[in-house]
């Protein structure tokens, strides 16, 4: 150490012993002034712009008196800001900056401020333009939304980014390997809707899985059932969250996943697809040359309403946890799982309207009211499984330490993080006009809408001009939901199978006694530790949520003129913490002449 290090004489050149003189200590004042000039002559990182509210917010904070609460000093200077201005800075700014819109404020008045905006304001300035849509299907407008994703640079510069984003591994039985699926933009988050995690956002036309629930999946992390899945082939502005193997071909290896293969067969075929069991499925002719994008979520978390209105075809506006998944080594892209879903379908007009012309959008909410942790506090499942195995083998005088395999998944009963909000656009199918076009009639939207929501969840219909209903739907401050009853359930061993060699494996590999689990597998195991192993593993398996509420009858719009909408911020809402989804909800928009008036 410095402090017990000696001075140790040397040699000149002559060959005389010489000790080295000591340096003369450099005065503070001096060293003090080289620093300063060394940060100063240092590159600086930019400074960020002051924004729309960087100045008067100062001033407001300067004027007002000591102990003013910051989100009153914040509320003053958002009133200051007039309107025009402020939606021109809002359209320009970044993302991230959009998507944290409303983490500064306090969450009881998320829904003062938007009451307080008029329709022409929260429309967008430009409306999105429409892509492509299925042959013979209704245009992209009945379904559209301004949501811009935060850009993930890698998945801007290099096609195969995916392939090495987790380094090349698949899952594995060391909890420093990957989970089975990994969140892009901070590989260590679980929900969505942070800063460093924010909420993936895509519209696009639904190709529905088959079998619409997986058949394949591990149970646990599955407690609320195997998957829900269908694909999106995603309007061109959200390409990005497509990895390159979402084509359905390993671009390294050449194999063929089989699910994805088939459903960009669907999405980008103009007639129709050969099946192997001999049909043939209708296909959509979409261009999708990066491929279509996986959805997944577990089917008991989603009412069967609404998997039922997801067919090929279907308009859809997707949200939430972008993610490679891990747990195969082609690491295709994936919203796994959503936190929004809407789907839009078209329909007949509402019945005992004899006004309403053309066609009506309908179009139905959904959002995920728990989110299942990977980890089990131990490491992934795999290695969970691993320690339960040593529970088992370890015995004190002959008694086992542990008397079951267990694996019981965390449930987070608040399903995202931060404050994520998203704005939607809806409009009616056009109107088919025959014969020799003539002077058009007056008309005017019809709005039919409700909404089922937890306290903290706002939701805004607005008049967003041009025929459009406009959504705005903040996920605020929720309290922890209840979860359903857990009946759960035994998974045996030999339910692994063949489809699940490589879980077995990897125990096998982590296992410290490996010969006990792969003798029990073959039936030669000690009697104890059979006994143990042959109860099976015990997981969770939990009751459905209750997809209805006595809050779904109160307070529904119903055939409303677009411009008869009450701004309250409560208009079609009704609030029910005894269930647990976010949001759910219908909403219906179709066109109705003016009937004339007689004096």
């Amino acid at each position: 150490m410095a402090s017990t290090r000696k001075n140790r004489s040397s040699k000149n050149g002559t060959g005389e012993k010489t000790t080295p003189t000591p340096k003369k200590p450099v005065p503070t004042s001096t060293r003090r002034a080289a620093t300063e000039k060394a940060r100063a002559a240092a590159p600086r990182k930019p400074a960020s712009p002051p924004g729309p509210f960087g100045k008067t917010l100062l001033a407001n904070l300067q004027r007002s008196p000591a102990g003013t609460p910051d989100w009153t000093v914040l509320l003053r200077t958002l009133k200051a800001i007039p309107q025009a201005e402020l939606k021109k800075a809002l359209a320009a700014a970044r993302p991230i900056e959009k998507a944290l819109l409303f983490s500064q404020l306090p969450a009881d008045q998320i829904v003062a401020q938007l009451k307080a905006l008029p329709g022409e304001f929260l429309a967008p300035a430009a409306p999105p333009a429409p892509p492509p849509a299925p042959a013979g299907g209704p245009p992209a407008s009945i379904l559209m939304t301004t949501y811009q994703n935060v850009p993930f640079q890698p998945a801007l510069d290099d096609p195969l980014w995916s392939m090495t984003f987790t380094g090349g591994q698949t899952i594995g039985y060391d909890s420093k390997l990957p989970w089975e699926w990994m969140s892009v933009y901070d590989q260590s988050a679980e929900r969505e809707g942070s800063l460093n995690n924010p909420l993936a956002g895509v519209t696009g036309w639904a190709v529905r899985g088959d079998p619409r629930i997986s058949s394949n999946d591990v149970w646990f992390v599955h407690p609320f059932g195997n998957d829900f899945q269908f694909f999106v082939a995603v309007d061109p502005q959200y390409d990005m969250l497509l990895g390159s193997s979402n084509t359905g071909t390993n671009p390294k290896t050449g194999e063929v996943d089989d699910d994805f293969a088939e459903a960009n067969a669907v999405a980008g075929t103009a007639g129709t697809t050969a099946r192997d069991d001999g049909s043939h499925r209708p296909g959509l002719g979409l261009p999708v040359p990066k491929g279509v994008l996986g959805v997944e979520i577990e089917h008991l978390q989603v009412p069967p309403t609404f998997q039922d209105a997801i067919n090929d075809g279907t308009r859809v506006a997707v949200f939430g946890r972008w993610i490679v998944d891990c747990g195969h080594d082609d690491f295709h892209t994936e919203i796994h799982p959503p936190l929004l879903m809407a789907a839009a379908n078209v329909a007949p007009p509402p019945a005992g309207r004899p006004n309403a012309i053309g066609q009506r959008t309908s179009v139905q909410l959904v959002s995920r009211p728990f989110t299942v942790s990977q980890d089990f506090g131990d490491g992934n499942f795999v290695q969970h499984l691993i320690d339960e195995l040593v529970k088992v083998e370890s015995t004190y005088l002959g008694i086992p330490s542990s008397w079951r395999v267990e694996a019981h998944p965390h449930v987070f009963p608040t399903p995202y993080q931060g404050r994520p909000f998203v704005k939607l656009l809806i409009q009616p199918p056009p109107v088919p006009h025959h014969g020799p076009v003539t002077v058009p009639t007056p008309r005017r939207l019809m709005v039919s809408c409700h909404f089922t929501c937890r306290n903290g969840v706002v939701v805004q219909p607005f008049d967003a001009g041009n025929g459009t209903l406009g959504l705005i739907i903040v996920f605020g401050d929720l309290s922890p939901a209840t979860l359903p009853e857990n009946v759960g359930q035994t998974i045996q061993w030999s339910q692994l199978g063949k489809d699940y060699e490589k879980i077995i494996k990897l125990i096998e590999a982590g296992n410290i006694a490996s010969q006990l689990l792969g003798t029990f597998l073959l039936g030669l195991g000690g009697a104890l530790s059979d006994w143990v192993l042959s109860r099976g593993i015990l997981t969770d398996l939990y009751d459905a949520p209750p997809y209805s509420s006595p809050a779904d009858f109160q307070n529904v719009v119903t055939a409303v003129p677009i411009e008869a909408l009450p701004n309250t911020g409560t208009a079609g809402v009704a609030y029910d913490d005894g269930q647990p989804f976010p949001i759910r909800g219908t909403v219906d928009v179709w066109w109705e002449t003016v009937p004339p008036i007689f004096e």
